[in-house]
């Protein structure tokens, strides 16, 4: 059970085991850098040091943790709060779809390329969203998280993260639906 391990970890980092503390960051890492990529808008630079800073905030404040819950919610929390401070300094910059991303030494399918198009018009079409209700359905849809989780990661109501994800979720259907991205 993942509450169980992480108590586990936390009690091991909290007594100065190092190990512990490189198999906490190896668990979350990558769950927290995808968030915090769509966070910014595709730009991988920022999201690396933005994960960094939340793993920081995390080993500065881990003496005062209290197992309440789940340590994810915790550290989306964090995310969550890092990435907005972000925000607010306006440095956040989009980064349009970059080929190089395709790995050109393999031949790839029709198939992966579509989906790849696809992906990239929902990012772009994602980034268009307000703040708010763009974060509730990078939560929910990227990181599989339940609304009750959301409303505490986010410190609003259940009802309030509901009506960001539905609001979040028309906007990005009336997006998609445009004639701008279907000829994209």
């Amino acid at each position: 059970m993942r509450t169980i391990e992480d108590y586990i970890l936390i009690k091991k980092i909290k007594s100065g085991d190092c190990t512990a503390w490189e198999d906490l960051v190896n668990k979350y890492y990558t769950k927290i850098f995808s968030y915090c990529v769509r966070r910014c808008l595709g730009n991988r630079i920022l999201a690396a040091d933005l994960t960094q800073d939340i793993f920081l905030k995390v080993i500065e404040n881990i003496e005062n943790y209290k197992f309440r819950g789940k340590f994810f919610n915790y550290l989306f929390t964090i995310a969550v709060n890092v990435c907005n401070n972000d925000s607010t300094k306006k440095r956040l910059i989009q980064i349009r779809f970059n080929e190089k991303e395709i790995k050109f030494n393999s031949e790839p399918t029709l198939t992966s390329i579509i989906t790849q198009e696809n992906k990239n018009k929902i990012q772009i079409a994602l980034n268009k969203l307000p703040a708010i209700q763009r974060e509730a359905l990078i939560l929910k849809y990227y990181h599989d998280l339940k609304v009750k989780s959301i409303a505490k990661v986010t410190g609003t109501g259940i009802s309030t993260s509901q009506s960001r994800i539905n609001q979040g979720l028309k906007k990005l259907r009336n997006l998609l639906d445009r004639e701008e991205f279907m000829d994209e």
